[in-house]
């Protein structure tokens, strides 16, 4: 389970940060343990921003603490975040933009859910226009690389996209299969 934290946490490293980690265990249940990293000062997609604040590269000792005290531990939730360009080319803070879910079993049997916010990367749910894909062009490659990463770094035997939006997997075109 270590490793994998701190594959999460390289991954998100290459992404932008991790602003917040819950833990479900089996004893305790939801929210078992949570703590939030890396606060902004700045509200997502409210305002540009000029860099991110980034104050946690690595797993905390509570955290680990945490993990290692209890063995029961069956969902770690990571929120990730980045930067991006917003439909008018500025650069802004992109809240929550990715979640990675590890469910945990106790056969040491696990799995990870990736949820995107597709309308930062690729933002054609409503309309395919001029600015939609000059977003697209500048942000899509932030999510083809946190995937990339994810499926390269992690011991990965099988992917699927579940709920994809029609022009996700065909506008990002993976390297790593």
């Amino acid at each position: 389970m270590m490793d994998l934290i701190q594959k999460v946490f390289s991954v998100a490293e290459d992404l932008g940060y991790i602003n917040r980690v819950e833990v479900t265990t089996e004893s305790i249940g939801d929210d078992a343990f949570v703590e939030t990293y890396n606060l902004q000062g700045v509200e997502p997609f409210e305002q540009p921003i000029d860099k991110l604040n980034i104050t946690t590269k690595t797993p905390t000792k509570e955290f680990i603490a945490f993990v290692e005290k209890n063995h029961d531990v069956s969902r770690l939730y990571f929120s990730l975040c980045t930067t991006g360009t917003d439909e008018y080319g500025n650069t802004v803070l992109l809240g929550r933009a990715v979640q990675l879910v590890l469910f945990l079993e106790p056969d040491e049997e696990w799995w990870m859910n990736i949820h995107i916010n597709a309308d930062i990367f690729v933002p054609f749910f409503w309309k395919k226009d001029a600015c939609t894909e000059a977003m697209a062009q500048k942000n899509a490659p932030i999510l083809k690389q946190l995937l990339e990463n994810c499926l390269s770094r992690f011991p990965v035997t099988e992917w699927e996209w579940l709920d994809p939006l029609p022009y996700m997997e065909e506008y990002l075109k993976l390297s790593v299969k």
